[in-house]
């Protein structure tokens, strides 16, 4: 290895580290709030952080009054620090993820830096930054996008830490074990899984198993444990279940089941997503990866090693969620980042055409497939974000043409130049579409309804959860369900998520059945209900006598008395 400069003795570590700083910040909070909270996700997670803000409970997380013990504790205390500072606010609840994927970029540079060399740094950072699928999760407030920025920290400070000397190597180290805790803090196992198993397969591959001895093991175990362990103790002690559910219920018997869960799909489903979510970067991917097999230059076998791992592990249960892969975006950076640094300047490269190519068919590809969109009305596509579609395929196609204008040239920096600024309008036109694409939102009925609403009104959700309901209105509200179904547990949806928090509290006044509902639609309160399209012929079956307030796309806002 040669001599690394020490970044505090070296100014452009400054230079590039705040130039990149200010770049994303200025890239990542633009219209952060224009939009509304997409649900289930993004209602769901802010309402439990304002909960916490509101009851003063920072142990036990809630949903709408109900124990919600799915996932741990860090990302809501996030959430609830930024309420706490600036309010229930759209941009608000999205900053900590955008901050994080900042976080994820620079981590990115320092790393491809100290790896490879400054170029690579920088070209891998710009390269994550504008990736959409990673780009995307940084502007959507639920936990996948943090989970993978600790989880690739904890995963780049390691390989950093044991390629580096003294007193850095350590520094990177015990970095490692402390994103590795916020890794299990925000999401449980797999902060430390994925690191072991990534890490120890390159140990074992490089035959470097003496590393362990050299890894601050004693250290970092402790660190870890003092960071994780003391809010497990404290949720057992207040949720004695707690321990069972979140470990076998949630990881054992979620991983290996072949029973319901959200999104079951094939084994392949990863592959579009990595290639549409890593677009226009994926044209280089092939390349990049080739490469480094053909090298076999120890990061390098690093990096695929972590690919790999991440992708195979979450390919094999049937509950596949696009967010889940993230984790490996800032490896496939560090690999295209490095390609591309090497190839920067030299000419006459056979490497070029090929990425031109590619770009202009992944760019047809995208175009037909908008232009397809009308006739496949079930995707629920709004009209309104059409033309915002059709422009991003443009943008991309538009600079594949131009691309191959410059093909003569056989030189990356252009290359490369022209597929940053394709991506960077390509995501901020993404940013401005982001209203029209956002459906399911009660938003425009919950401010209709905040004008009239009254301290004893009752405020329910007939049969279907709008999760940014109590969040945008703050307060819990009535959720009408079939609660005793024996079919419960066999259905990935909202009502099971409630369901299996039921037992840690008294739940029968707001998690009611269709009955006592029509008691108290029948009453002299006053009742506001939320019905989506498809339950209304249910609804009509008990009553001809309600008073229609508004409706948004298939949300239905409804009274049992004049207002």
């Amino acid at each position: 290895m040669q001599p690394r400069i020490n970044p505090l003795k070296d100014r452009s570590w400054t230079t590039d580290l705040i130039g990149l700083m200010v770049i994303f910040l200025f890239f990542y909070l633009f219209c952060l709030g224009s939009y509304p909270l997409f649900t289930p996700d993004e209602g769901r997670y802010s309402e439990v952080a304002r909960e916490m803000v509101m009851s003063g409970d920072y142990i036990t997380p809630r949903v709408n009054g109900v124990a919600f013990l799915d996932k741990p504790i860090l990302y809501y205390w996030l959430q609830a620090a930024a309420i706490l500072l600036f309010g229930i606010k759209e941009w608000a609840l999205r900053l900590f993820p955008a901050l994080l994927g900042i976080l994820g970029c620079l981590m990115t540079y320092v790393a491809g830096r100290r790896l490879f060399d400054r170029k690579t740094g920088v070209i891998s950072a710009l390269i994550l930054a504008t990736s959409p699928l990673y780009f995307g999760g940084a502007h959507y407030a639920n936990l996948d996008l943090e989970v993978a920025v600790f989880i690739s920290c904890t995963l780049l400070c390691f390989i950093t830490g044991v390629q580096s000397h003294g007193r850095t190597r350590s520094a990177f180290l015990l970095a490692a074990y402390f994103f590795s805790a916020l890794a299990v803090l925000t999401k449980g196992l797999i902060g430390i899984a994925f690191p072991s198993l990534i890490a120890g397969s390159w140990l074992l591959w490089q035959r470097r198993l003496a590393l362990l001895k050299n890894i601050h093991i004693f250290t970092g175990v402790l660190l870890f444990i003092i960071l994780v362990l003391p809010w497990y103790i404290l949720v057992q002690k207040a949720n004695p279940e707690f321990l069972h559910f979140f470990f076998v219920t949630q990881h054992v018997t979620r991983f290996l089941s072949t029973a319901e869960f959200n999104n079951k799909t094939t084994v392949w489903f990863y592959a579009p997503i990595i290639l549409a979510g890593f677009f226009p970067w994926t044209i280089f991917l092939i390349q990049s990866i080739a490469k480094q097999i053909k090298e076999r230059h120890p990061v390098g076998i690093y990096l695929l090693l972590w690919v790999g791992i991440i992708t195979t592990f979450f390919s094999i249960p049937h509950s596949k969620l696009i967010g889940y892969i993230l984790p490996i975006f800032p490896a496939l950076a560090l690999l295209t980042g490095k390609f591309i640094a090497d190839a920067w300047h030299k000419a006459n490269n056979s490497y070029t055409s090929l990425s031109i190519i590619l770009w202009l068919i992944f760019s047809l590809v995208f175009l037909t497939a908008v232009l397809m969109l009308p006739r496949f009305p079930q995707l629920n596509v709004q009209a309104a974000a059409m033309p915002y579609l059709l422009a991003m395929a443009g943008i991309s196609t538009l600079s594949a043409l131009t691309a191959i204008g410059m093909a003569r040239y056989r030189q990356f920096l252009p290359l490369f130049l022209l597929c940053l600024l394709s991506s960077t309008l390509c995501l901020a036109t993404l940013i401005v579409a982001a209203n029209s694409l956002n459906r399911n939102t009660a938003k425009p009925l919950i401010m209709q309804l905040q004008t009239r609403l009254k301290p004893d009104d009752e405020v329910v959700n007939y049969f279907k959860f709008y999760q940014d309901t109590p969040i945008y209105l703050q307060r819990r509200i009535t959720l009408v369900a079939n609660w005793q179904s024996p079919k419960i547990a066999e259905t990935d949806n909202w009502v099971r998520e409630l369901w299996y928090g039921m037992a840690f509290q008294h739940t029968d006044d707001w998690l009611v059945n269709e009955k006592i509902f029509w008691q108290r639609w029948n009453s002299k309160k006053r009742l506001f209900v939320f019905v989506n399209d498809n339950y209304m012929q249910q609804f009509l079956q008990h009553t001809k006598k309600y008073f229609k307030l508004g409706q948004h796309n298939d949300i239905i806002l409804l009274s049992n008395q004049p207002v």
